[in-house]
């Protein structure tokens, strides 16, 4: 029995079951986010959003994140995340970490609305006193061909059409608090 119960123990502190320090103390977080998102849109490099995101800590290795941005053009993002934190230091200031969900891009002036599956990698930072920061890549999936409009004209990088399975690079740093 005692074998059964040290497995059960050490499966619980793995998953992030058990609290953290920082999880426990400082369970929810606001984060401001800047996103350089693939969009195929046609514009010189790559799209920009900036935007904000707030979640709560389930667990030590798990929290869960909403996420509102906004673009230049009047397209905006939404995407809600599972942050799982397979590596982190003891105290959970440091973390690499893993994210995924669901993310729909609205109004945008070439794709219109078009639903993706969200993936990332990120190192994410906690300080004791409530400042946190991220740095993360990722890829995003097409689930649905997008609603391409073709521009007027086009001169240097003209759109590209967005059809299910198009994998779409991203990257995004972020600041905030938790509390």
């Amino acid at each position: 029995m005692t074998t059964v119960t040290n497995m059960l123990a050490a499966f619980v502190v793995s998953v992030g079951i058990a609290p953290s320090p920082t999880s426990s103390t400082r369970p929810w977080m606001v984060r401001a986010e800047g996103w350089i998102l693939e969009t195929r849109t046609g514009s010189i490099g790559p799209g920009v959003e900036v935007g904000v995101t707030a979640g709560r800590f389930v667990a030590a290795r798990l929290a869960l994140e909403g996420t509102l941005m906004d673009a230049p053009d009047g397209a905006w993002s939404a995407m809600a995340n599972a942050r799982w934190a397979p590596l982190r230091t003891g105290s959970g200031q440091h973390a690499l970490t893993l994210a995924g969900g669901p993310l729909v891009v609205v109004h945008n002036g070439v794709h219109g609305t078009t639903p993706l599956a969200h993936a990332e990698l990120a190192y994410l930072y906690q300080a004791p006193f409530g400042l946190t920061a991220l740095a993360g890549v990722g890829l995003n999936m097409a689930l649905a061909d997008s609603g391409y409009v073709p521009p007027a004209s086009c001169l240097l990088d003209c759109p590209s059409e967005i059809h299910r399975g198009d994998l779409l690079r991203q990257a995004r740093l972020a600041v905030g608090w938790t509390f």
